[in-house]
C-alpha cells in the first residue's frame, strides 16, 4: 500500500510504525524543502531518540530534529528536508545519521546542530525505518518493502543490496509460522540492533526475525514465535534477546533467537521500544503511556504507574537517572526513582 495518508490502525498517532504512511505535507516533490521552525516543537510528534555521552537527539515529523545537553532545554537543528524522520543512530557525540520517509538519509558531523542529505528518493515512496552504523564508515539502513541500503564510505554512497539470507530448511512446529511463503521484498523491515557481543538482529512484518554474526554481510532466518508484526528488538549479553510488537506481544530468548518463550504482560497495548538501564533493569515503552519494568533480565515485567497517555515511540536513559520518552505528544522526562510499579 503506497497511498497517501495510509497508516497502521493500531498506532494511529505515531509514525514509528508508519511503514506505508505519507502525510499530506510530505507529498512527493515537496518534502525536499528544509524543515521549518516550529513554535511548540517539544510537543510535536517525535518518533525516535538516541543518546551519545550527554547529548540527546530526537527526530520526528516534518523533518524535525531536536537536541539537548542538559536534558531540559531543547534546541531545533537545521535540517535539509521536511520529510518525516523515523530513526536515528549516533556513532559518537559528533557523528550520526537519521533516516525517514522518501528514503531520506541525513548525516551530522557537528553533534546534531546541522544535517545534510546523503540519500533522497521521494519518487519511490518507500520510507526507511531504522539505521545502524558499525563504525564511522559502514552502515545499514532498512525500511519498507524489504529496502536494505549499505554504505562503506560514511554515507557518500548508499547502495541497495539484497539481504543474503540463509533460510531455514523447515518450520518448527508450534512456533506460529504461517504456511504461506512471503517474499522478503514484500516485508517491512522494522528495526535493527546490535548485541553487546556484536551480533545483529532485524525484526520485520509477519514475525520475521533475522540474525547476523558477520556484521550484516549474511543473515540467518530464525524461528519465530509470532506471525504478527514485530516492531522492536532488544539484544543483551549472554545471548538474551527480547522481541516485541502488537497488542503486548513480547518474547524472550536466552540462546540468541534459536528458541523463544512468551512473556506475559498484562496489557494489550503495542510495545514500541526498549532500553536496558545502567543498573541492568529493562524498561519497555509503548502506546497509551505504557511502561514495563523488568528486574530479572526480561523473565518478568511489571506495569509502571503513569498518568501519561502519550503514545511512546522510543525511550532512552540519561546520565542523571531519568528516562526520556518521545511520542505523539512530544518529549516526556521521568525520574527513575519516581516510577511506581503496579502490583498485579
Amino acid at each position: 500500500m503506497k497511498t497517501a495518508c495510509t497508516i497502521s490502525c493500531v498506532f494511529t498517532a505515531i509514525l514509528y510504525f508508519a511503514t506505508t504512511w505519507v502525510t499530506a505535507h510530505d507529498a512527493p516533490g515537496d518534502s525536499h524543502n528544509a524543515s521549518e521552525d516550529y513554535p511548540l516543537i517539544e510537543e510535536s510528534l517525535l518518533i525516535d531518540i538516541d543518546l551519545a555521552d550527554d547529548l540527546v537527539i530526537a527526530v520526528g515529523d516534518r523533518g524535525h530534529i531536536l537536541w539537548t545537553e542538559d536534558y531540559r532545554t531543547w534546541h531545533q537543528a537545521e535540517v535539509a528536508v521536511n520529510s518525516t524522520l523515523t530513526a536515528i543512530d549516533m556513532v559518537n557525540r559528533n557523528l550520526g545519521w537519521a533516516v525517514g520517509h522518501d528514503a531520506a538519509i541525513l548525516a551530522t558531523a557537528d553533534a546534531g546542530r546541522t544535517w545534510q542529505i546523503q540519500h533522497y528518493s521521494p519518487e519511490d515512496e518507500t520510507p526507511l525505518l531504522d539505521v545502524w552504523f558499525d563504525n564511522e564508515n559502514r552502515g545499514i539502513a532498512i525500511g519498507a518493502y524489504g529496502l536494505y541500503l549499505v554504505t562503506e564510505d560514511a554515507g557518500q554512497t548508499w547502495l541497495p543490496v539484497d539481504m543474503q539470507i540463509n533460510e531455514r530448511d523447515e518450520i518448527d512446529e508450534g512456533l506460529g509460522q504461517s504456511e504461506e511463503l512471503i517474499e522478503l521484498y514484500d516485508l517491512h523491515l522494522n528495526a535493527i540492533t546490535e548485541s553487546p557481543d556484536g551480533i545483529l538482529y532485524i525484526v520485520a512484518e509477519a514475525g520475521k526475525i533475522y540474525r547476523s554474526e558477520d556484521r550484516g554481510k549474511t543473515w540467518d532466518e530464525l524461528p519465530s514465535p509470532y506471525i504478527g508484526s514485530l516492531f522492536g528488538v532488544l539484544a543483551l549479553e549472554n545471548n538474551i534477546v527480547l522481541v516485541y510488537g502488537l497488542r503486548g506481544h513480547l518474547y524472550r530468548s536466552d540462546d540468541g533467537g534459536d528458541s523463544w518463550q512468551r512473556i506475559i504482560v498484562h496489557t494489550g497495548n503495542t510495545i514500541s521500544s526498549g532500553v536496558r538501564l545502567h543498573n541492568n533493569n529493562i524498561i519497555l515503552a509503548g502506546t497509551g503511556g505504557l511502561l514495563l519494568m523488568s528486574y530479572d533480565s526480561g523473565y518478568n515485567f511489571k506495569l509502571v504507574m503513569t498518568r501519561e497517555r502519550n503514545n511512546f515511540a522510543a525511550v532512552v536513559e540519561t546520565e542523571d537517572e531519568q528516562i526520556i520518552t518521545v511520542g505523539d505528544k512530544g518529549i516526556r522526562s521521568l525520574l527513575l526513582q519516581s516510577l511506581e510499579l503496579i502490583d498485579e
